[in-house]
């Protein structure tokens, strides 16, 4: 396996199928490194990841831009940039973005999503 630069914005960007108004682009998959995989994801205003949770696989999502009201393990958290996340397997958790522009963030999935 060879290191590599991946720009974000030239990876194709696809709505998530089970969430509202959420948008992902991915960056780092299983063949470039098999311990994670790592996804840029966008939030629009009035957007939703519902709850949910990952069998297998601990997700962490690190907040760039935006307010976000996170549920994790049934409580809420309000959460902004620089807030990070940390759903361990089997855990549910979700995030709604409460604000006016989008919440930008980054997801790692270990073991990796795809």
């Amino acid at each position: 396996m060879k290191g590599h630069l991946i720009h974000s914005v030239e990876q194709a960007e696809y709505p998530h199928p089970q969430h509202e108004r959420f948008f992902l682009r991915d960056l780092v998959l299983a063949g470039d490194n098999p311990d994670l995989s790592l996804h840029r994801g966008r939030v629009e205003a009035g957007g939703e990841i519902r709850l949910h949770c990952h069998e297998g696989r601990t997700e962490t999502f690190y907040l760039l831009r935006g307010e976000a009201l996170c549920t994790i393990d049934g409580q809420e958290h309000r959460c902004g940039p620089g807030s990070c996340i940390v759903a361990p397997p089997g855990l549910q958790h979700g995030l709604k973005n409460i604000g006016d522009e989008p919440v930008e963030l980054l997801a790692i999935f270990s073991p990796p999503l795809k």
